[in-house]
């Protein structure tokens, strides 16, 4: 059978880009992601600037992050710290198609195109796109 043919007679049940997005929904994901890519490392980092992110909120993330293998805890000295996987690092290319996917379809002039061509810089060098 035709891989084509496997397709749509549902051999391949299982939906890989749904739970690839899945993994990455939650709210807070994204600018813990992000955070990441810039080099905080702390749970008390990733709050700031966030009131709204309260303490469980952040650590259901975090664990829901952790069991997803998108990051690694790591405990020093009684001082908690997290970092990308291989699979959390891979996510950069994602991430900035996302961006790129937001800017281009914002309705109404929100930003502006040097705004835009800000944005679009800051993220290569921030998801380490040039490497």
């Amino acid at each position: 059978m035709a891989l084509e043919e496997k397709l749509y007679a549902n051999q391949f049940e299982r939906n890989i880009v749904g739970s690839a997005i899945k993994t990455i929904s939650n709210k807070w994901t994204f600018y813990i992601l992000k955070d990441l890519f810039l080099g905080k490392k702390r749970f008390t980092q990733f709050q700031e600037n966030r009131p709204n992110l309260d303490n469980k909120s952040l650590a259901r993330c975090l664990k829901s992050m952790e069991n997803n293998n998108l990051i690694e805890k790591k405990i020093n000295d009684h001082e908690t710290e997290y970092f990308l996987t291989s699979k959390g690092r891979k996510l950069n290319r994602v991430l900035y198609e996302l961006i790129i996917f937001a800017l281009d379809t914002h309705e109404g002039d929100f930003y502006t195109d040097d705004e835009i061509t800000f944005i679009k810089e800051t993220y290569i060098d921030i998801l380490d796109l040039d490497g």
